[in-house]
């Protein structure tokens, strides 16, 4: 008995999961398997609880259990489906939670007398807590707030600071761990590109050179949504170009990620993706094993795109004037930055709660908040000024971290990672929905390791 608790460890706390998890939640999406494949994940996490000493087993399926969620059973738009609030499921959405956070909860008994004061003196922990206060109050004083809008802050409050806290105090900071971190996301951007290419094999039409983007919809997101986890992932793939050993692999998953961050047609994440594409290499010519091999491939890639800038020219102009008509416009976010200015203007000093912007969007069940587009401006409208100010420390905090860390190649990609979704966020809403802070949070625990340094 023993021994097979010993291999079920090791199952869970090595990469063949990882590729587990990342296929059935593929398959989950792909093939409306959801139910089936979501019971396997909860069935693993829960064992994981029992028998593992940290969290490893935990991250994979944490932060890609929403991207199994398929079209014809997504409560949004283009289906709008009731599926998972009709017949049985909630009974079993409720038992299979409550299963989860029981043995969270043994999880955290067995494991009481591994905290360390050093845990808790963490140099990000002040941040997270005021980042977390500002959410939690949203609009608190406001008059017209609606309870909702304190719950959704609530709840953000905690993905964020919880998942930061429970990673800090439970899963050590070793390299091994920040490793297994970013082999996840990188396979998870793996699996959402394979999502999305079945995707435009089945529903997605075109006009011309242009895919539809209104066609563009997974289950669990949009266009913008699919492309902010694939600019997060990136830099996580892109992580092992260092090593020798694992060079071909990593860059080859990093060019996956990319064509799935091309085929989004997300302007958003076209920028920032190649921002943090370009930082990437850049820093990979200088730091790691493979360092000669990047500096190869970026020149070759640079020759190539010139070579195929001069042949395929005229295609590559109908296909960027195509986009002309909408990719340099605001797309409606100037009216929406506004509208966030004004609500501040209203409550200035505590803001005017999440549930409070004025606008509304259509496809959306009422309890998710349709928010601002922009980080800044959602702090300042929904939390007024004192959640401006904790959101810039807990910022501050971030950017001091970096500057620290800079030497060392675990944490630079890890903060690249955490930094992607801070990118994303300043055009649009993704660092206020639920699932992109687990990325955030652990990414960001796991950078204040101590690991291997090297200097560019």
């Amino acid at each position: 008995m023993q021994a097979i608790k010993q291999g079920l460890k090791r199952f869970l706390e090595g990469r063949i999961y990882i590729a587990l998890v990342m296929l059935l939640i593929f398959l989950g999406n792909t093939l409306s398997l959801d139910v089936p494949c979501a019971l396997l994940l909860a069935l693993m996490a829960i064992s994981g609880f029992l028998l593992c000493d940290d969290l490893r087993f935990l991250i994979p399926p944490l932060c890609g259990f929403i991207c199994i969620i398929p079209v014809s059973h997504t409560p949004y738009i283009p289906t709008e489906s009731d599926f998972y609030t009709t017949g049985a499921l909630p009974y079993i959405i409720a038992v299979g939670s409550a299963l989860l956070i029981g043995s969270l909860g043994v999880f955290i008994w067995r494991k009481r007398r591994a905290i360390t004061p050093p845990a808790l003196r963490s140099s990000l922990l002040g941040g997270f807590i005021l980042f977390a206060v500002a959410l939690a109050l949203n609009g608190l004083f406001e008059p017209e707030n609606k309870l909702r809008g304190l719950l959704y802050g609530l709840l953000l409050a905690l993905s964020f600071l919880g998942v930061y806290l429970l990673f800090s105090l439970f899963h050590p900071r070793t390299e091994q761990n920040a490793e297994h971190f970013l082999l996840s996301m990188a396979a998870l951007g793996i699996a959402v590109t394979a999502e999305l290419l079945v995707l435009y094999a089945t529903r997605v039409r075109f006009e011309g050179f242009v895919p539809v983007k209104n066609d563009i919809m997974i289950g669990w997101g949009t266009w913008t949504q699919i492309g902010a986890l694939l600019t997060v992932s990136l830099p996580c793939a892109l992580s092992f170009a260092r090593k020798k050993k694992s060079w071909l692999l990593s860059m080859a998953g990093g060019a996956f990620i990319f064509l799935g961050i091309f085929l989004t047609a997300s302007r958003g994440a076209w920028l920032y993706g190649g921002v943090l594409l370009l930082l990437s290499l850049l820093y990979l010519c200088f730091v790691g094993e493979a360092k000669k091999r990047t500096r190869v491939l970026c020149l070759v890639l640079l020759g190539a795109g010139l070579l195929v800038g001069v042949l395929l020219f005229d295609k590559l102009l109908s296909y960027l004037l195509a986009f002309m008509q909408v990719g340099f416009s605001d797309n409606g976010r100037f009216e929406i930055w506004g509208k966030a200015w004004d609500a501040f203007l209203r409550a200035p000093l505590f803001g005017t709660g999440f549930l409070n912007a004025g606008l509304s969007l259509g496809g959306f069940p009422e309890i998710m908040p349709y928010l601002y587009h922009n980080t800044l401006l959602q702090m300042l409208a929904s939390s007024g000024l004192y959640g401006f100010v904790f959101y810039l420390f807990h910022r501050v905090e971030t950017l001091r971290l970096a500057w620290r860390q800079r030497k060392s190649p675990v944490c630079v990609f890890l903060l690249l990672s955490a930094a992607a979704l801070v990118l994303v966020s300043l055009t649009d809403e993704h660092i206020f929905h639920i699932y992109p802070a687990f990325w955030y949070a652990i990414a960001l625990s796991l950078a204040e390791g101590k690991y291997e340094k090297e200097t560019p």
